[in-house]
C-alpha cells in the first residue's frame, strides 16, 4: 500500500473518529438529557396538579357505586385537564392505599385509545377501589414525596414512564396520590428525533472528514513525492541531488534538511572505508584526512583506569542475561561522566573501563578533568547499587590515574586496526587502581597528576611512595582527604 493511500486512510480514519466520536458524545448528551427532562416535567406536573385534587373530595369516594357522584366527576374533569395539557401525557389518575394494596379511585376518563370510534373495555376507567397489582417502588414513594419511574415500566396498559405526587388533606396528611403516564412510543418519539440528526450530523462529518482528508493528503504527499525522488537519486549514487524548498512549513523544514544531509554525505565520503577501523568517535576527525596505517604518535595524557570490586560473587548470583544487563546501566553511566568531562574511552575490559583525557586534543585541564570524573563516578556508581536492588551485592568501583608519555595510534594489522593508548603511564594507572585495595581507598592518583592539578588538590592526602606490582620503582600516591565525602 502506498504512503499516500495511508495517510489518506489515517487522516480519514483521524477526523472521522474525532468528528463521528464528537456526534456520538453529544447524541448520547442529548438523549440523556431528553430523558432527564421528561423525568423532570412529570415530576413537576405530578406535584403541581396534586394540588388540584380536592382531598376531601377523594376522601368520600370508596364504592364503585359512587363513580357517577358531582365528586367522582369533578376529579376526573381535572385528571381529563391534565391529560389535554399535554399532548405528550398518556393517562392521568388517583390512588389510594388501603390495608397496604393500591387501589384506583378516580381513574384517567374513558378514552378511544386505539383511534378506532369503539370504547374497549381497556380503555374504560377502573372502579373505585380496583386493586393495582405490583405497583413499582416509585409509585408507592409518590404517596409520601414527588416521584418518578427511573426506567419505563410496563403493565396490563402498556409501557409507559411515570410521575407521582401525594394528594394531601388541609393537615398536610396524604389521602392518596395523583399519577401521570406519559407513553414510552412518545419518549421514542422524541428519541427517533434526536437519532435522526444525530445520523445527519454523522452524514455531514463523514463529507466534511473525506473532503478535509483529500485535500490535506494532497498537501503532504507532493512534498513527500518530491522527497520520494530525491533518495532514490542518492541512493543510485547522485550526491549532487538538492530538492528545492516550498513554503515555511515542516515538510520545508524536512527539504531543508534533507539538502543538508546530501551535502554532509558528499563531505564524509571518505568515512565508508574508515568507520569499521577507527573505534573512537573523539579521533575521527582527526583521522578523516589522513591515511590510516599502523603506529601512531607519542603525546603526554592524562590516563583513569576504573574497576569493578568482586565483581565475580555478583556474577554467581545472576544470569549472563541480566549481567550484561547491569554492565550495560553501569557502562553507560560512566562512559557519560567520562565524555562530560572532555575524557574518551579508550576500551572495555570486562568489567573494567580505561579512559583518556588529553589527546587526541589536550584541554590544558586534562589532570584536573581526570580527577573530576574520577569523583563523579564514584558516587554515581553508590547510586547505581542503590538504584538496581542487586539482592544483597553492591557496585562498588575502584579507580587509578596516572600522567604520562604515550603512544596513541593503531594497532593490529592493515586488515583490521583499533585506535588506542599504549605506553608505562596506562601500566602504572591500571597498577594504581589495583593498589587501591591494598591501601583500603576507592582512587589513587599519581604525584605526577596531582603536581599538574592547580586548584582541586586539597581534597587529596599524601601516602607516600608506594610500590606498585610489577613496578621497580616506587610512586608517590595520593588518596582523598576525605573518603566518606565519596
Amino acid at each position: 500500500m502506498r504512503l499516500s493511500v495511508k495517510i489518506f486512510l489515517l487522516i480519514f480514519a483521524v477526523a472521522f473518529t474525532i468528528s463521528g466520536s464528537t456526534g456520538s458524545y453529544f447524541y448520547f448528551q442529548s438523549k440523556s438529557a431528553m430523558t432527564e427532562s421528561i423525568k423532570s416535567q412529570l415530576l413537576s406536573s405530578a406535584a403541581a396538579f396534586s394540588e388540584a385534587i380536592p382531598s376531601d373530595a377523594l376522601n368520600s369516594l370508596t364504592h364503585p357505586s359512587q363513580m357517577y357522584n358531582d365528586e367522582y366527576r369533578e376529579i376526573a374533569s381535572i385528571l381529563y385537564s391534565i391529560t389535554q395539557s399535554n399532548d405528550d401525557y398518556l393517562f392521568a389518575y388517583t390512588m389510594r392505599l388501603n390495608n397496604g394494596a393500591v387501589e384506583f379511585v378516580v381513574d384517567s376518563p374513558m378514552s378511544d385509545d386505539a383511534m378506532d370510534g369503539i370504547i374497549h373495555e381497556d380503555e374504560m376507567p377502573e372502579p373505585i377501589g380496583q386493586v393495582y397489582h405490583d405497583p413499582p417502588k416509585s409509585l408507592l414513594t409518590g404517596f409520601l414525596r414527588p416521584s418518578v419511574d427511573d426506567q419505563p415500566y410496563k403493565d396490563q396498559w402498556g409501557w409507559t414512564i411515570s410521575g407521582y405526587a401525594p394528594v394531601l388533606d388541609q393537615y398536610g396528611r396524604s389521602v392518596g396520590l395523583l399519577g401521570i403516564d406519559m407513553s414510552i412510543d412518545r419518549v421514542n418519539a422524541h428519541m427517533n428525533r434526536i437519532r435522526t440528526a444525530g445520523i445527519f450530523s454523522l452524514g455531514i462529518s463523514f463529507t466534511l472528514a473525506l473532503g478535509m482528508t483529500y485535500f490535506l493528503t494532497r498537501t503532504i504527499t507532493r512534498p513527500l513525492k518530491a522527497l520520494e525522488d530525491g533518495f532514490d537519486r542518492v541512493i543510485k549514487g547522485d550526491l549532487e541531488t538538492r530538492v528545492p524548498v516550498k513554503g515555511n512549513d515542516e515538510m520545508a523544514w524536512f527539504t531543508r534538511h534533507f539538502n543538508q544531509m546530501v551535502s554532509e554525505l558528499q563531505e564524509k565520503e571518505i568515512l565508508k572505508s574508515t568507520m569499521g577501523k577507527i573505534a573512537p568517535r573523539a579521533v575521527l576527525q582527526k583521522v578523516m584526512t589522513k591515511d590510516l596505517r599502523l603506529g601512531g604518535e607519542t603525546a603526554w595524557a592524562t590516563i583513569l583506569f576504573c574497576d569493578l570490586r568482586n565483581f565475580t560473587a555478583l556474577s554467581e548470583s545472576k544470569s549472563p542475561r541480566e549481567l550484561v544487563e547491569i554492565l550495560n546501566i553501569y557502562f553507560t553511566a560512566m562512559v557519560k561522566i567520562i565524555e562530560k568531562h572532555s575524557g574518551i574511552v579508550d576500551k572495555f575490559v570486562g568489567d573494567k573501563v580505561m579512559a583518556v583525557f588529553g589527546h587526541p586534543g589536550p584541554t590544558g585541564n586534562d589532570p584536573l578533568n581526570a580527577l573530576n570524573a574520577g569523583l563523579e563516578m564514584l558516587v554515581r556508581c553508590d547510586e547505581l547499587s542503590a538504584e538496581l536492588n542487586l539482592g544483597g551485592h553492591h557496585l562498588v568501583n575502584s579507580i587509578g590515574i596516572h600522567s604520562g608519555q604515550v603512544l596513541a595510534g593503531n594497532i593490529g594489522s592493515p586488515a583490521r586496526m583499533e585506535f588506542t593508548i599504549i605506553g608505562d603511564a596506562v601500566n602504572t594507572a591500571a597498577r594504581l587502581e589495583g593498589l587501591t585495595r591494598t591501601i583500603d581507598t576507592r582512587l589513587a592518583i599519581s604525584s605526577v597528576t596531582v603536581e599538574e592539578i592547580k586548584p582541586g588538590s586539597n581534597i587529596l592526602q599524601y601516602t607516600g611512595e608506594q610500590v606498585l606490582e610489577g613496578k621497580a620503582k616506587k610512586l608517590g600516591v595520593y588518596i582523598l582527604r576525605n573518603e566518606v565525602s565519596v
